[in-house]
Protein backbone atom coordinates (compact mmCIF):
# COMPACT_ATOMS: atom_id res chain seq x y z
CA UNK A 1 0.00 0.00 0.00
CA UNK A 2 1.19 3.33 -1.14
CA UNK A 3 2.61 4.85 2.30
CA UNK A 4 0.95 8.10 1.92
CA UNK A 5 -2.34 6.35 1.47
CA UNK A 6 -1.78 4.05 5.05
CA UNK A 7 -0.91 7.51 6.71
CA UNK A 8 -4.51 8.64 5.87
CA UNK A 9 -6.37 5.13 6.89
CA UNK A 10 -4.49 5.21 10.14
CA UNK A 11 -5.91 9.13 10.72
CA UNK A 12 -9.52 8.03 10.07
CA UNK A 13 -9.40 5.46 12.66
CA UNK A 14 -7.49 7.48 14.70
CA UNK A 15 -10.28 10.26 14.90
CA UNK A 16 -13.49 7.41 14.89
CA UNK A 17 -11.73 5.60 17.96
CA UNK A 18 -11.00 8.85 19.63
CA UNK A 19 -14.85 10.52 18.73
CA UNK A 20 -16.38 7.38 19.83
CA UNK A 21 -14.85 7.01 23.49
CA UNK A 22 -15.23 10.64 25.13
CA UNK A 23 -15.96 10.00 28.51
CA UNK A 24 -19.58 11.06 29.41
CA UNK A 25 -20.04 13.28 31.94
CA UNK A 26 -21.37 12.62 35.40
CA UNK A 27 -25.11 12.66 35.97
CA UNK A 28 -26.88 13.32 39.26
CA UNK A 29 -30.43 13.93 39.85
CA UNK A 30 -30.76 16.24 42.78
CA UNK A 31 -33.60 17.87 44.59
CA UNK A 32 -34.34 21.87 44.08
CA UNK A 33 -31.37 23.82 44.75
CA UNK A 34 -32.32 27.09 47.25
CA UNK A 35 -29.11 27.59 49.56
CA UNK A 36 -30.32 25.20 52.28
CA UNK A 37 -30.98 22.31 50.23
CA UNK A 38 -27.49 22.31 48.37
CA UNK A 39 -25.86 22.21 52.09
CA UNK A 40 -27.94 18.89 52.99
CA UNK A 41 -26.88 17.15 49.51
CA UNK A 42 -23.16 18.23 50.22
CA UNK A 43 -23.49 16.58 53.34
CA UNK A 44 -25.06 13.30 52.39
CA UNK A 45 -22.62 12.84 49.54
CA UNK A 46 -21.67 10.19 48.80
CA UNK A 47 -23.04 8.21 50.67
CA UNK A 48 -26.38 8.82 50.29
CA UNK A 49 -28.34 8.35 46.38
CA UNK A 50 -30.79 10.91 46.36
CA UNK A 51 -33.52 10.34 44.22
CA UNK A 52 -35.43 13.91 43.41
CA UNK A 53 -39.73 13.01 43.26
CA UNK A 54 -42.34 15.49 41.91
CA UNK A 55 -43.93 17.50 44.35
CA UNK A 56 -46.42 14.94 46.83
CA UNK A 57 -48.66 15.95 49.33
CA UNK A 58 -48.38 14.07 52.30
CA UNK A 59 -49.75 14.43 55.94
CA UNK A 60 -47.74 14.12 59.61
CA UNK A 61 -48.67 10.98 61.33
CA UNK A 62 -47.59 11.92 64.66
CA UNK A 63 -45.75 14.92 66.29
CA UNK A 64 -41.88 14.22 64.24
CA UNK A 65 -38.30 16.39 63.98
CA UNK A 66 -37.37 17.92 61.10
CA UNK A 67 -33.91 17.46 60.92
CA UNK A 68 -31.20 18.93 58.68
CA UNK A 69 -29.93 15.60 57.29
CA UNK A 70 -31.70 12.13 56.70
CA UNK A 71 -30.91 10.53 59.27
CA UNK A 72 -31.02 10.70 63.46
CA UNK A 73 -27.43 12.14 63.38
CA UNK A 74 -28.67 15.09 62.59
CA UNK A 75 -29.65 18.35 64.42
CA UNK A 76 -33.14 18.97 64.54
CA UNK A 77 -34.91 22.36 63.07
CA UNK A 78 -38.19 21.88 64.71
CA UNK A 79 -40.86 19.92 65.56
CA UNK A 80 -44.00 19.32 63.34
CA UNK A 81 -47.41 18.90 65.13
CA UNK A 82 -48.99 15.72 64.05
CA UNK A 83 -51.77 16.51 60.68
CA UNK A 84 -49.35 19.20 59.32
CA UNK A 85 -49.40 19.60 55.30
CA UNK A 86 -45.85 18.72 53.78
CA UNK A 87 -44.62 18.32 50.56
CA UNK A 88 -42.52 15.55 49.22
CA UNK A 89 -39.37 16.73 47.10
CA UNK A 90 -37.12 14.07 47.48
CA UNK A 91 -35.85 10.21 48.92
CA UNK A 92 -33.32 8.81 50.55
CA UNK A 93 -32.41 5.49 52.76
CA UNK A 94 -36.04 5.72 54.70
CA UNK A 95 -36.13 9.36 54.77
CA UNK A 96 -38.31 12.05 52.68
CA UNK A 97 -37.00 16.06 52.42
CA UNK A 98 -40.05 17.85 52.55
CA UNK A 99 -41.29 21.60 52.24
CA UNK A 100 -43.51 22.88 55.04
CA UNK A 101 -45.99 25.73 54.16
CA UNK A 102 -43.82 28.28 55.49
CA UNK A 103 -41.28 27.18 52.71
CA UNK A 104 -38.80 25.80 55.08
CA UNK A 105 -37.05 22.56 53.90
CA UNK A 106 -35.61 19.37 56.16
CA UNK A 107 -36.54 15.52 55.82
CA UNK A 108 -38.82 13.43 57.65
CA UNK A 109 -38.10 9.81 58.56
CA UNK A 110 -40.74 8.06 55.75
CA UNK A 111 -42.91 6.16 57.85
CA UNK A 112 -44.10 9.30 60.12
CA UNK A 113 -45.91 10.47 56.56
CA UNK A 114 -49.36 9.81 55.62
CA UNK A 115 -51.39 10.62 51.92
CA UNK A 116 -52.91 9.21 49.14
CA UNK A 117 -49.80 8.93 46.69
CA UNK A 118 -47.18 7.48 49.01
CA UNK A 119 -48.28 4.04 48.71
CA UNK A 120 -46.82 4.29 44.77
CA UNK A 121 -44.28 6.16 46.00
CA UNK A 122 -43.12 3.83 48.18
CA UNK A 123 -43.12 1.03 45.10
CA UNK A 124 -41.00 3.23 42.91
CA UNK A 125 -38.94 4.68 45.07
CA UNK A 126 -35.83 2.92 47.11
CA UNK A 127 -36.55 4.45 50.84
CA UNK A 128 -35.02 2.58 53.18
CA UNK A 129 -34.29 -0.76 55.28
CA UNK A 130 -36.99 -3.49 54.95
CA UNK A 131 -39.61 -3.97 57.54
CA UNK A 132 -39.26 -6.28 60.40
CA UNK A 133 -42.14 -8.58 61.58
CA UNK A 134 -43.69 -5.58 63.18
CA UNK A 135 -43.83 -3.58 60.31
CA UNK A 136 -41.78 -1.24 61.59
CA UNK A 137 -38.49 -0.12 59.89
CA UNK A 138 -35.26 -1.91 60.75
CA UNK A 139 -32.58 0.43 62.65
CA UNK A 140 -29.53 1.05 60.24
CA UNK A 141 -26.62 -1.11 61.44
CA UNK A 142 -24.28 1.90 62.06
CA UNK A 143 -24.55 2.95 66.12
CA UNK A 144 -25.90 6.58 66.43
CA UNK A 145 -22.70 8.06 67.49
CA UNK A 146 -19.40 5.71 67.34
CA UNK A 147 -18.25 6.01 70.68
CA UNK A 148 -19.63 7.28 73.74
CA UNK A 149 -23.06 5.51 74.12
CA UNK A 150 -26.08 6.98 76.07
CA UNK A 151 -28.70 4.78 77.88
CA UNK A 152 -32.03 5.87 79.53
CA UNK A 153 -33.60 4.23 82.03
CA UNK A 154 -37.82 3.96 81.16
CA UNK A 155 -40.34 3.40 83.49
CA UNK A 156 -43.80 3.56 83.81
CA UNK A 157 -45.41 2.77 87.23
CA UNK A 158 -48.79 3.13 86.39
CA UNK A 159 -50.70 3.41 83.03
CA UNK A 160 -50.23 7.43 81.46
CA UNK A 161 -47.09 7.83 83.68
CA UNK A 162 -46.26 10.87 81.71
CA UNK A 163 -42.36 10.75 84.02
CA UNK A 164 -40.19 9.00 81.70
CA UNK A 165 -42.20 9.69 78.96
CA UNK A 166 -41.96 12.90 78.47
CA UNK A 167 -38.31 13.35 78.73
CA UNK A 168 -38.34 10.49 76.02
CA UNK A 169 -40.28 12.67 74.01
CA UNK A 170 -38.11 16.01 74.67
CA UNK A 171 -34.93 13.95 74.71
CA UNK A 172 -34.94 11.03 72.17
CA UNK A 173 -32.91 12.74 69.85
CA UNK A 174 -30.05 12.33 72.96
CA UNK A 175 -30.35 8.86 73.53
CA UNK A 176 -28.96 5.89 72.36
CA UNK A 177 -30.63 2.70 73.80
CA UNK A 178 -33.44 2.60 76.67
CA UNK A 179 -34.07 -0.21 79.10
CA UNK A 180 -37.56 -0.44 79.85
CA UNK A 181 -38.36 -1.17 83.48
CA UNK A 182 -41.49 -3.02 82.16
CA UNK A 183 -40.89 -6.84 82.37
CA UNK A 184 -40.70 -8.76 86.20
CA UNK A 185 -39.56 -12.47 87.55
CA UNK A 186 -42.50 -13.90 89.25
CA UNK A 187 -42.03 -16.54 92.52
CA UNK A 188 -41.63 -19.17 89.80
CA UNK A 189 -38.56 -17.79 88.33
CA UNK A 190 -40.75 -17.24 84.92
CA UNK A 191 -40.97 -13.39 83.05
CA UNK A 192 -43.49 -11.86 81.40
CA UNK A 193 -44.52 -8.10 81.28
CA UNK A 194 -45.20 -6.18 78.21
CA UNK A 195 -43.65 -3.24 76.31
CA UNK A 196 -44.95 0.93 76.08
CA UNK A 197 -46.09 0.69 72.46
CA UNK A 198 -45.88 4.66 72.97
CA UNK A 199 -42.50 4.07 73.58
CA UNK A 200 -41.23 2.08 71.41
CA UNK A 201 -42.63 4.37 68.62
CA UNK A 202 -40.62 7.23 69.86
CA UNK A 203 -37.90 4.60 69.93
CA UNK A 204 -38.32 3.40 65.85
CA UNK A 205 -38.71 7.06 64.98
CA UNK A 206 -35.63 8.36 66.44
CA UNK A 207 -33.36 5.03 65.99
CA UNK A 208 -32.86 4.39 69.46
CA UNK A 209 -32.24 0.80 70.53
CA UNK A 210 -34.70 -0.72 73.19
CA UNK A 211 -33.57 -3.23 75.45
CA UNK A 212 -36.36 -5.09 77.43
CA UNK A 213 -35.32 -4.70 81.33
CA UNK A 214 -35.94 -8.06 83.59
CA UNK A 215 -36.04 -7.10 87.42
CA UNK A 216 -37.05 -8.89 90.25
CA UNK A 217 -38.71 -6.02 92.30
CA UNK A 218 -42.00 -6.71 94.05
CA UNK A 219 -43.91 -4.55 96.28
CA UNK A 220 -41.33 -1.67 95.98
CA UNK A 221 -38.57 -4.44 97.08
CA UNK A 222 -36.00 -6.44 94.64
CA UNK A 223 -36.91 -9.71 96.09
CA UNK A 224 -34.08 -12.50 96.20
CA UNK A 225 -36.13 -14.83 96.43
CA UNK A 226 -37.67 -15.04 93.09
CA UNK A 227 -34.00 -14.38 91.40
CA UNK A 228 -33.50 -17.81 93.21
CA UNK A 229 -35.87 -19.18 91.54
CA UNK A 230 -34.99 -18.35 88.43
CA UNK A 231 -30.70 -19.08 89.00
CA UNK A 232 -31.22 -22.10 90.72
CA UNK A 233 -31.07 -24.92 87.92
CA UNK A 234 -30.69 -25.32 84.56
CA UNK A 235 -34.17 -25.69 83.46
CA UNK A 236 -35.40 -22.86 85.60
CA UNK A 237 -32.30 -20.78 83.55
CA UNK A 238 -33.60 -22.37 80.58
CA UNK A 239 -37.13 -21.50 80.84
CA UNK A 240 -36.54 -17.86 81.96
CA UNK A 241 -34.42 -17.39 78.76
CA UNK A 242 -37.17 -18.98 76.48
CA UNK A 243 -39.34 -16.35 78.33
CA UNK A 244 -36.56 -13.29 77.16
CA UNK A 245 -36.80 -14.73 73.75
CA UNK A 246 -40.17 -14.47 73.39
CA UNK A 247 -40.34 -11.21 74.66
CA UNK A 248 -37.84 -10.01 72.86
CA UNK A 249 -39.36 -11.27 69.22
CA UNK A 250 -42.95 -10.62 69.94
CA UNK A 251 -42.27 -7.17 71.30
CA UNK A 252 -39.93 -6.03 69.06
CA UNK A 253 -36.84 -4.91 71.23
CA UNK A 254 -33.24 -5.03 70.24
CA UNK A 255 -31.88 -6.92 72.97
CA UNK A 256 -32.13 -7.48 76.67
CA UNK A 257 -30.65 -5.82 80.21
CA UNK A 258 -30.87 -7.86 83.09
CA UNK A 259 -31.58 -6.26 86.63
CA UNK A 260 -31.36 -8.51 89.27
CA UNK A 261 -30.65 -7.52 92.81
CA UNK A 262 -30.93 -8.56 96.09
CA UNK A 263 -28.97 -12.14 94.70
CA UNK A 264 -27.46 -14.26 97.26
CA UNK A 265 -23.78 -14.66 96.77
CA UNK A 266 -24.27 -18.39 97.59
CA UNK A 267 -25.97 -17.98 93.43
CA UNK A 268 -22.97 -16.34 92.38
CA UNK A 269 -22.10 -19.11 89.52
CA UNK A 270 -25.62 -19.90 88.93
CA UNK A 271 -25.68 -16.18 87.95
CA UNK A 272 -22.95 -16.34 85.91
CA UNK A 273 -24.13 -19.42 84.31
CA UNK A 274 -27.43 -17.69 83.51
CA UNK A 275 -25.82 -14.55 81.49
CA UNK A 276 -23.29 -17.28 79.36
CA UNK A 277 -26.63 -19.13 78.61
CA UNK A 278 -28.00 -16.20 77.98
CA UNK A 279 -25.51 -14.88 75.72
CA UNK A 280 -25.19 -18.08 73.85
CA UNK A 281 -29.03 -18.63 72.92
CA UNK A 282 -30.02 -14.56 71.68
CA UNK A 283 -26.55 -13.66 69.88
CA UNK A 284 -27.29 -15.73 67.42
CA UNK A 285 -30.44 -13.98 66.90
CA UNK A 286 -28.82 -10.75 66.71
CA UNK A 287 -29.76 -9.26 69.74
CA UNK A 288 -27.67 -7.07 72.64
CA UNK A 289 -27.41 -8.92 76.34
CA UNK A 290 -26.49 -5.93 78.89
CA UNK A 291 -26.50 -6.17 82.87
CA UNK A 292 -27.30 -3.54 85.21
CA UNK A 293 -24.78 -4.82 88.20
CA UNK A 294 -24.32 -2.99 91.73
CA UNK A 295 -21.56 -0.98 92.23
CA UNK A 296 -18.07 -2.22 94.17
CA UNK A 297 -14.76 -1.24 94.09
CA UNK A 298 -13.32 -4.97 95.02
CA UNK A 299 -15.00 -8.56 94.75
CA UNK A 300 -16.26 -9.39 97.95
CA UNK A 301 -17.47 -12.62 97.35
CA UNK A 302 -19.67 -13.17 100.45
CA UNK A 303 -21.06 -9.79 101.12
CA UNK A 304 -24.83 -9.49 100.43
CA UNK A 305 -25.94 -7.45 97.26
CA UNK A 306 -22.77 -7.32 95.64
CA UNK A 307 -20.69 -10.98 96.17
CA UNK A 308 -22.97 -12.84 93.59
CA UNK A 309 -21.75 -10.58 90.79
CA UNK A 310 -18.33 -11.62 89.35
CA UNK A 311 -17.55 -8.85 87.39
CA UNK A 312 -14.32 -10.44 85.23
CA UNK A 313 -16.56 -13.63 83.96
CA UNK A 314 -19.92 -11.15 83.40
CA UNK A 315 -18.34 -9.16 81.09
CA UNK A 316 -17.27 -11.92 78.93
CA UNK A 317 -21.22 -12.17 78.46
CA UNK A 318 -22.62 -9.10 78.24
CA UNK A 319 -22.67 -6.34 75.39
CA UNK A 320 -22.74 -3.40 77.89
CA UNK A 321 -22.37 -3.62 81.65
CA UNK A 322 -23.87 -0.85 83.68
CA UNK A 323 -22.79 0.23 86.84
CA UNK A 324 -25.10 1.09 89.17
CA UNK A 325 -22.73 3.80 90.55
CA UNK A 326 -25.06 5.46 92.99
CA UNK A 327 -27.13 4.48 96.27
CA UNK A 328 -23.77 4.89 97.54
CA UNK A 329 -26.05 6.04 100.84
CA UNK A 330 -30.00 5.21 100.77
CA UNK A 331 -32.59 5.04 103.23
CA UNK A 332 -31.50 1.80 104.27
CA UNK A 333 -28.05 3.98 105.93
CA UNK A 334 -27.43 7.31 107.61
CA UNK A 335 -27.50 10.51 105.15
CA UNK A 336 -24.48 11.24 102.44
CA UNK A 337 -23.95 11.73 99.03
CA UNK A 338 -25.58 9.56 96.56
CA UNK A 339 -22.57 9.03 94.63
CA UNK A 340 -19.57 10.89 95.84
CA UNK A 341 -16.68 11.55 92.94
CA UNK A 342 -14.22 9.35 95.04
CA UNK A 343 -16.41 6.42 95.48
CA UNK A 344 -17.92 6.44 91.93
CA UNK A 345 -14.30 6.79 90.66
CA UNK A 346 -12.96 3.77 92.15
CA UNK A 347 -15.59 2.00 91.29
CA UNK A 348 -15.05 2.68 87.55
CA UNK A 349 -11.52 2.23 88.15
CA UNK A 350 -11.59 -1.48 89.32
CA UNK A 351 -14.36 -2.39 86.84
CA UNK A 352 -12.05 -1.39 83.97
CA UNK A 353 -9.52 -3.96 85.28
CA UNK A 354 -12.41 -6.88 85.21
CA UNK A 355 -14.39 -5.55 82.12
CA UNK A 356 -13.44 -4.34 78.76
CA UNK A 357 -13.73 -0.42 78.54
CA UNK A 358 -16.09 -0.03 75.50
CA UNK A 359 -18.72 -2.01 77.54
CA UNK A 360 -18.36 -0.29 81.10
CA UNK A 361 -21.48 2.08 81.20
CA UNK A 362 -21.35 4.68 84.28
CA UNK A 363 -24.47 4.90 86.28
CA UNK A 364 -25.52 8.52 86.51
CA UNK A 365 -28.24 9.42 88.98
CA UNK A 366 -30.84 12.39 88.76
CA UNK A 367 -32.39 11.90 92.24
CA UNK A 368 -31.45 12.79 96.03
CA UNK A 369 -33.10 11.37 99.37
CA UNK A 370 -34.61 13.79 102.07
CA UNK A 371 -33.67 12.16 105.23
CA UNK A 372 -36.24 12.67 108.39
CA UNK A 373 -33.57 12.36 111.45
CA UNK A 374 -37.03 12.54 113.70
CA UNK A 375 -38.56 9.22 111.96
CA UNK A 376 -34.99 8.11 110.63
CA UNK A 377 -36.90 7.17 107.34
CA UNK A 378 -35.55 8.75 103.95
CA UNK A 379 -37.46 9.87 101.17
CA UNK A 380 -36.53 9.75 97.42
CA UNK A 381 -37.33 13.24 95.37
CA UNK A 382 -35.97 13.00 91.59
CA UNK A 383 -33.61 16.35 91.33
CA UNK A 384 -36.67 18.87 89.52
CA UNK A 385 -38.59 17.64 93.01
CA UNK A 386 -35.09 18.69 95.42
CA UNK A 387 -34.81 21.92 93.71
CA UNK A 388 -38.60 22.93 94.05
CA UNK A 389 -38.16 21.70 97.90
CA UNK A 390 -35.41 23.96 98.51
CA UNK A 391 -36.88 27.00 96.20
CA UNK A 392 -39.98 26.69 98.33
CA UNK A 393 -37.98 27.52 101.30
CA UNK A 394 -35.85 29.94 99.87
CA UNK A 395 -32.31 27.36 100.64
CA UNK A 396 -29.82 27.94 98.63
CA UNK A 397 -28.23 24.64 98.40
CA UNK A 398 -24.76 23.99 100.23
CA UNK A 399 -21.58 22.13 97.97
CA UNK A 400 -19.33 19.55 99.78
CA UNK A 401 -15.73 19.78 97.89
CA UNK A 402 -14.88 16.74 98.74
CA UNK A 403 -17.47 14.77 97.81
CA UNK A 404 -18.30 16.75 95.00
CA UNK A 405 -21.89 17.11 95.75
CA UNK A 406 -24.98 19.49 96.85
CA UNK A 407 -26.40 18.93 99.98
CA UNK A 408 -28.79 21.53 102.41
CA UNK A 409 -30.72 21.12 105.74
CA UNK A 410 -34.03 22.45 106.99
CA UNK A 411 -36.56 22.04 109.88
CA UNK A 412 -40.31 20.88 109.24
CA UNK A 413 -42.60 20.94 112.18
CA UNK A 414 -39.78 20.21 114.93
CA UNK A 415 -37.86 17.69 112.29
CA UNK A 416 -34.52 18.21 110.95
CA UNK A 417 -34.06 16.79 107.83
CA UNK A 418 -30.67 16.03 105.45
CA UNK A 419 -31.14 16.33 101.97
CA UNK A 420 -28.11 15.16 99.40
CA UNK A 421 -28.66 14.78 95.72
CA UNK A 422 -27.11 14.99 92.62
CA UNK A 423 -27.14 17.91 90.06
CA UNK A 424 -25.63 18.89 86.94
CA UNK A 425 -22.85 20.60 88.76
CA UNK A 426 -21.98 17.31 90.71
CA UNK A 427 -22.69 14.78 87.91
CA UNK A 428 -19.86 17.13 85.57
CA UNK A 429 -17.29 16.04 87.53
CA UNK A 430 -18.35 12.29 87.65
CA UNK A 431 -18.57 12.28 83.45
CA UNK A 432 -15.34 13.31 83.36
CA UNK A 433 -14.43 9.82 84.54
CA UNK A 434 -15.84 8.90 81.26
CA UNK A 435 -13.09 10.06 79.16
CA UNK A 436 -10.39 9.66 81.73
CA UNK A 437 -11.01 5.92 82.01
CA UNK A 438 -12.10 5.60 78.14
CA UNK A 439 -15.02 3.82 78.85
CA UNK A 440 -17.83 3.15 77.02
CA UNK A 441 -20.43 5.48 78.17
CA UNK A 442 -23.51 6.14 80.47
CA UNK A 443 -26.70 5.02 81.91
CA UNK A 444 -29.43 7.48 83.70
CA UNK A 445 -31.57 6.23 85.79
CA UNK A 446 -34.24 7.57 85.32
CA UNK A 447 -35.65 9.13 82.52
CA UNK A 448 -38.01 12.19 83.84
CA UNK A 449 -36.04 12.96 87.06
CA UNK A 450 -33.76 15.21 85.32
CA UNK A 451 -34.03 18.64 83.85
CA UNK A 452 -32.63 20.65 80.49
CA UNK A 453 -29.83 21.61 82.10
CA UNK A 454 -28.69 18.07 82.89
CA UNK A 455 -29.02 17.05 79.39
CA UNK A 456 -27.08 20.49 78.67
CA UNK A 457 -24.30 19.55 80.90
CA UNK A 458 -24.60 16.06 79.51
CA UNK A 459 -24.00 16.51 75.86
CA UNK A 460 -21.26 18.95 76.43
CA UNK A 461 -19.03 16.59 78.12
CA UNK A 462 -20.15 13.64 76.30
CA UNK A 463 -20.13 14.78 72.26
Amino acid sequence: MDPKVAVTVLTILLYVFSSNNHKPQDTVTQPPTNVYEMNTIEKTSPEHSIASIDRIQASVKELARLRKGPGTDYPILQRIPAGSEVVIIASVDGWYQISLSDGKVGWIADFLLEGEYLQTLNSTVTAGPPLNNTGNRQKPTEAKHTKRKIVGYYTEDYPGDPTSYGSLLSNGDSLDYIAAFLHSVDINGRISGETSGRAMKIANSEGIKTLALVHNMAQGKFDGKRAHALLQSFNSRARAISDILMILEEQAYDGVNIDLENIDPKDRENLTAFMEELHARLTPHGYLVTMSVPAKTQDHQGQAWVGAFDYYALGKSCDYMMLMTYDEHSPVGGPGPIASFPWVEKVVKYATTQIPKHKVLMGIPAYGYDWNHFTGRASALSYIQVMNRANRMGINPSWDPDAKSPFFSYTDNGAYHEVWFESPDSIRFKLGLVEKYDIGGIAIWKLGYEDDSYWETILSNMR
